[in-house]
């Protein structure tokens, strides 16, 4: 985790840039020093220790949380957020910032009233967390004007320190904090776009440039403090893609200020402070907003813009390849019709005779479900081996899913998408320890009477944290059914002959055996592919590659990342040397070996473990190479 402080100074830096419009506290080069028996001067406002305590962060680490009084001795409105920097020592070690949260649904923490703005005159009680580095060294917290020189210090014994909750902290402020405003007003409500992927890599690689219709509601506070919730055609706002904290700020290019990130979840990855920075007054349209960002999980990475326009919004002023999907379908009539946004895109569409209350092909009647109920620690390795393990999820069916879990999923709602023309289930598989943890799934009717994963997503819990905790586990599980199930499985004969590029009397021919069902091969790509589809968006592979020299595999060496050397293995009667890295994404294992003076040739697995007794462990085995 970056530091608040790096942070909160960068973001601060780039909206002064954008407007200059941020209070200051002055150029004094005056040092308070104190032990928080009195208020910390510095300049334009001031900060008054009160107490302290001990709470558990959303990591479950022990934190130290600082109640503070914060004053506006400024002529403008200000917060603390914007006013002060913050440093916290342990041991000369700076400490890290904790986020503690009050409500898990909202994600709103301890910390967040820091953004409130109030007036001149006016105190306000608000919280900092740090994330404890040892539960008995002194903590030094310096407290600094964000924009100048005063700065003040504070020492804690955490050994003295008691055990707290998290709740809302007090405000002195009453009717100093502001309410509603023009800028505030223009950025709440409902909105409409679409979004779209690009730079994919892992599982996202062949889903470059695709793009889907959006719906989202952004709800700011009077304290310039919300939430940003957005669902696209395979989500809902009961269920959504996105549900963000944020705050608003003056400071920007235009009159509708800056919306940033504070935390919050996109899909499955955290949102952290200032992932967002969203100015409205950079773009040529007006009423237009743009969220662009990046996600990274684990080898799955690609970036994102989000287009909105508040729902209402006629988009003739843009080129139509620039307006979303359903644009003319689907939104126009519910506008001309005069119908708010509904909860899930396609809903309400008018049908012929203008009824925008049409039903749903199926509203569900036939589908089966159950409580979905299941421990915590299965919701959370069933997303990890959905997430990360399953190469072919989405190809799995509902009933895949339900042989996984040993249990019905919940059944939550059907509908039928017009964008993508089919029916679609929504089902959830819950925590009975806490119903807030949940798996959300949607299976598309793609072939009649067959529903097949189409999308999933994580509630309550983070997928990050489920991953470093579960994620080996998982895998030799899952190797464990893997072994179970090759020893029945029906194999057939598998034969291929691999030229090298641009020399096809570069040639090594390659027998074994291979199911006969679940595996293909791919002639493009030279590869064995873990699905009946040869281009089966993320399946596992055996690719095979011929040069003229085993020297040749090493012309990308120095890219490969984590390289390491692992156990040689007999393929064929022949010896080939073994390592693994990551690279282009991917991360391989790779056996490599010369097969005579002129062939060389690499077996690279990318997707698959090659644990013995698994089928690619088999496939590899029973080759014969000529």
């Amino acid at each position: 985790m970056k530091k608040a402080t790096t942070k909160k100074i960068l973001c601060v830096f780039l909206a002064a840039l954008m407007l200059f419009s941020l209070t200051a506290c002055g150029k004094d080069k005056d040092k308070n020093t104190d032990t928080g028996s009195k208020p910390i001067d510095l300049g334009d406002c001031k900060v008054l220790y009160k107490n302290a305590c001990i709470m558990e962060d959303s990591n479950g680490d022990d934190a130290v949380v600082l109640t503070l009084d914060y004053t506006n001795d400024g002529k403008e409105e200000s917060s603390y957020f914007w006013s002060v920097s913050e440093l916290a020592m342990q041991d000369g070690v700076e400490m890290d910032s904790a986020t503690i949260y009050i409500d898990y649904d909202t994600f709103e923490t301890v910390s967040d009233v820091q953004y409130t703005s109030i007036a001149p005159g006016k105190t306000i009680e608000v919280k900092t967390a740090f994330v404890l580095n040892d539960p008995t060294s002194k903590i030094e917290v310096t407290f600094s004007q964000l924009i100048g020189s005063k700065s003040g210090k504070i020492s804690i014994d955490p050994t003295t320190l008691g055990s707290g909750t998290a709740e809302k902290p007090g405000n002195k402020g009453g009717d100093a904090v502001k309410t509603g405003t023009e800028m505030k007003d223009w950025w709440n409500g409902d909105w409409y776009g679409w979004w779209k992927m690009t730079g994919c890599w892992g599982d996202y690689e062949d889903m470059e440039g695709e793009w889907w219709d959006v719906c989202g509601t952004i709800d700011i506070g009077t304290d310039n403090l919300g939430t940003v919730t957005l669902w696209d055609e395979d989500y809902s706002k009961d269920s959504p893609m996105v549900k963000a904290t944020v705050s608003l700020n003056e400071a920007g290019t235009g009159e509708h200020g800056t919306l940033m990130s504070e935390g919050g979840q996109f899909t499955d990855i955290a949102l952290e402070h200032a992932d967002w920075i969203v100015d409205p007054g950079l773009l040529e349209y007006e009423d237009l907003i743009c969220i662009d960002g990046y996600y990274e999980n684990g080898d799955d990475e690609f970036y994102y813009e989000i287009y909105l326009r508040p729902w209402g919004t006629i988009w003739d002023d843009v080129d139509e390849d620039s307006r979303p999907y359903s644009y003319d379908d689907w939104y126009l009539p519910l506008i001309e019709a005069g119908k708010s946004m509904p909860d899930v895109i396609g809903e309400g569409a008018p049908a012929e005779g203008g009824d925008t209350n049409a039903p749903a092909s199926n509203k569900g009647a036939d589908a089966p479900g159950g409580t979905g109920l299941v421990s915590e620690e299965a919701v959370q390795k069933g997303y990890v081996w959905m997430n990360e393990v399953n190469n072919n999820i989405f190809d799995s069916t509902y009933e895949d899913l339900v042989d996984y879990f040993g249990v019905e999923g919940e059944f939550v709602k059907e509908e039928y998408s017009d964008h993508m023309k089919w029916n679609q289930r929504y089902y959830k598989w819950v925590s009975k320890d806490d119903s807030t943890h949940y798996i959300y799934v949607n299976f598309a009717e793609k072939e009649p009477g067959v529903y097949t994963i189409s999308s999933f997503n994580t509630s309550g819990f983070s997928g990050k944290e489920a991953i470093e905790k579960y994620l080996d586990t998982v895998k030799a599980e899952a190797a464990e059914r893997d072994k179970a199930a090759t020893a029945n499985t029906k194999m057939k004969d598998f034969s291929v002959t691999v030229t090298q590029f641009a020399h096809d009397d570069v040639a090594v021919k390659i027998t074994t055996k291979i199911p006969e069902s679940g595996w293909s091969y791919d002639e493009g790509k030279k590869c064995l592919v873990e699905n009946d589809d040869p281009t089966a968006f993320g399946a596992g592979a055996i690719r095979f590659e011929v040069r003229a020299n085993v020297e040749d595999f090493d012309y990308y060496k120095d890219n490969f990342e984590n390289y390491q050397d692992i156990d040689d293995r007999v393929i064929g009667g022949i010896t080939f040397k073994g390592r693994t890295y990551k690279y282009i994404g991917y991360n391989w294992i790779q056996y490599v070996a010369q097969i005579d003076d002129g062939r060389a040739l690499s077996i690279g697995l990318t997707k698959l473990e090659c644990v013995p007794g698994t089928m690619p462990d088999v496939i590899l085995s029973g080759m014969t190479i000529q």
